[in-house]
């Protein structure tokens, strides 16, 4: 008999079968392996971004924290890593563990692990100092070392008033925990680093910086060679302004094109009634909006107290005020964000004030408001110290400070602007080479370079409603003889205007001949023209083997008197000669439409005020025009009848003020946050 055997492709069948299961079986683990994956992977990105929040928002904490530090004196203006270690820390964050929340980090490094803590929500939770090129500092109390940039490579030649960067590195490595079924405790981290920067920058790194709007409008061609910059609206109306350099607004820019063909003057200005017209600048460096620009780091009302004890309270313009009650005032609130005095009455090393009666007093100031006098005792010992003795003799020498001048300034309505001069020329003694005269001084660091000048009998030409004062107490300071300064430089600073008259720090009046004696002031610079000239080849503002120093002005308002200017004489009508002016300029203006009545400000073409018949006549004027207040008693409106005609006007930014700027501190704070990256 036969067996049985089942057909083949029973066999088959179960085979395939068998195989198909565990096929299914295998893609069935596959496929919940992926989604497992999937969904830890998903959820260990979710946990990561998490901890990237969290990172971000412990950076926050530290940056906050980290300026402020760096604006509390007496912390050391740049402060060190040992300076930082104190920082506010974040609040935990809702749902998260360990409770073990922040743990400080300690190490120098910026790239160290060293400082990570897995038990902690957030540890290595610093801001360091670094180096230039973000490294590592040899201790704790480094300061960190500039990132000089415009400035250039030389380290030594950092000072508070030298423009420069320093960077910091902030971290904060963040742990969050996830799990995914059966696995738990898995963590995730979030190293996150950011470069923290503060830069000091003087606002005479600019050809034109104003604090309020700014408005250009010239007649004849005009070029702007250095940066441009208002903290407020910019108006530019006229095509023959160029600028050739970059220019910033921190609200809008009025000029004429397609969208807006009628823009370009401010509203109120009724002197320019024409169709505006577009200036001209770089193809790829357009005027661009940028953050406001905040001299000593802060705005005029967190700088210049409003709440004190001091009356004063006029914002920027108390830069140039004396504190109120001599001797007794407090006057510490009155300092930038690195604790630095910023009046000049308390930079300058001599303080000459002049009362109703000329009664000269010379004088310090200690910093703090107070003032004494270094005059001479009328009988006893006497108790000066031998600076105070060098200083007074100084400036007491007879000549050096007179009494009793006048200068007729139609601008203010009247002829009769009582002035204190002062003679630079007799401050110095003459030398055999040029800017080889020196501060007459036994010790000549007993001299800053700052002087401070003002006559107290003066009053505000504004009454307290804004209405124009109609008997107002005119006073002013005239300078002098300036043509030749040490090469240290010079800052002159007063409440009142004052009156720069003829050439000012271009070498005139040295032995520029070689005929082996001093000149007697009848050369003047070289290449000096009387037209328009092209601003990529400038005249020379200085006599051959004369160099420039860093000088400054700074007043209620600055007048530039021409070579051919006689107190007492000149008129509107007197005949200008070019003049050749190398001085930053900080000073106050008159708005536009400030008494309701359509005036114009002047613009910055008109920043230094003019009394003089300048037609065809060439000012040549290298330095900074800063902005950043209302003069107070210089407040006569720009366009009256005959008070100038304007000069030719060759202007161009002083380049050497990014390396050696005027004596005196009146530097632009900034903190920003910089580059961001994760470890």
């Amino acid at each position: 008999m036969k067996a049985f055997s089942p057909p083949r492709s029973l066999g088959s069948t179960l085979a395939v079968v068998m195989i198909t299961m565990a096929v299914l079986m295998v893609t069935v683990g596959i496929a919940f392996e992926y989604t497992t994956n999937v969904n830890r992977t998903a959820q260990r990105s979710a946990a990561y971004q998490r901890a990237l929040t969290v990172g971000d928002d412990a950076i926050e904490v530290l940056f906050y924290a980290w300026r402020a530090t760096c604006r509390n004196p007496p912390t050391p203006p740049v402060p060190r890593t040992s300076d930082l270690t104190s920082l506010a820390t974040p609040s935990p964050f809702p749902n998260i563990t360990p409770t073990n929340f922040v743990k400080r980090g300690t190490s120098r490094d910026p790239n160290s692990d060293s400082d990570y803590a897995s038990g902690f929500t957030i540890s290595n939770y610093k801001v360091i100092a670094v180096s230039a090129e973000y490294g590592v500092l040899p201790t704790a109390t480094s300061t960190p070392e500039p990132q000089l940039g415009q400035v250039g490579g030389d380290i030594s030649s950092v000072s508070p008033t030298t423009s420069a960067v320093y960077n910091y590195v902030a971290s904060a490595d963040v742990t969050l925990p996830t799990s995914f079924g059966a696995v738990a405790n898995r963590k995730v981290v979030a190293r996150v680093r950011r470069v923290f920067s503060k830069q000091q920058l003087s606002p005479w790194n600019w050809a034109i910086f104003y604090a309020d709007p700014l408005e250009i409008h010239p007649g004849p061609q005009f070029t702007v060679t250095g940066w441009v910059h208002t903290n407020a609206n910019l108006y530019t109306g006229h095509s023959t302004l160029t600028f050739a350099d970059k220019v910033t607004y921190t609200g809008d820019w009025f000029y004429p094109n397609q969208t807006n063909p009628g823009y370009g003057f401010m509203p109120g200005d009724g002197k320019h009634p024409e169709t505006p017209t577009a200036p001209n600048w770089p193809s790829n460096l357009p005027p661009a909006r940028d953050q406001e620009q905040q001299p000593f780091g802060l705005d005029s009302s967190q700088v210049f107290d409003t709440t004190d004890s001091d009356p004063n309270n006029d914002g920027y313009h108390e830069l140039i005020e004396p504190p109120t009650n001599l001797g007794t005032y407090p006057d510490n609130k009155l300092v930038n964000d690195q604790g630095t005095p910023v009046r000049y009455y308390d930079q300058a090393s001599v303080i000459i004030t002049v009362d109703n009666s000329n009664n000269v007093t010379i004088g310090q100031g200690n910093g703090a408001g107070g003032f004494t006098n270094i005059a001479p005792p009328t009988s006893g010992p006497d108790p000066r110290t031998a600076a105070q003795k060098d200083l007074y003799n100084m400036f007491g020498t007879a000549g050096v400070i007179t009494t009793g001048g006048s200068i007729q300034d139609n601008r203010e309505g009247t002829p009769n602007v009582r002035t204190v001069t002062l003679d630079v020329s007799k401050l110095t003694a003459s030398g055999s080479v040029p800017n080889g005269v020196k501060w007459a001084l036994s010790n000549q660091s007993n001299f800053n370079g700052i002087v401070y000048i003002h006559d107290s009998s003066a009053t505000t030409n504004l009454n307290p409603d804004g209405s124009i004062n109609s008997s107002p107490v005119r006073r002013g300071i005239e300078v002098v003889n300036g043509s030749q300064i040490p090469i240290g430089g010079i800052t002159v600073a007063s409440a009142n205007p004052v009156y720069l008259q003829g050439d000012f720090n271009t070498g005139r009046g040295i032995d520029a001949d070689n005929d082996g004696a001093p000149d007697n002031g009848v050369e003047t610079p070289s290449n000096v023209p009387n037209s328009y000239t092209d601003p990529a080849n400038p005249p020379d503002p200085m006599v051959s083997g004369y160099t420039r120093a860093p000088c400054a002005v700074i007043a209620d308002a600055v007048n530039i008197l021409s070579n051919s200017w006689k107190d007492g004489v000149s008129t509107s009508s007197t005949a200008a000669l070019p003049t050749t002016v190398n001085t930053a300029i900080v000073s106050g203006i008159v708005p536009t439409n400030t008494y309701g009545d359509n005036a114009y400000s002047g613009g910055a073409e008109n920043f230094p005020r003019f009394h003089e018949n300048w037609s065809g006549k060439t000012l040549t004027y290298y330095g900074s025009m800063v902005e950043l207040y209302k003069s107070q008693q210089a407040i006569g409106e720009w366009g009256k009848a005959n008070v100038y005609s304007p000069p030719t006007r060759e202007w161009f930014f002083d380049s050497g003020f990014k390396t050696r700027p005027p004596l005196g501190t009146i530097m632009i704070y900034t903190y920003t946050k910089g580059k961001w990256s994760v470890l």
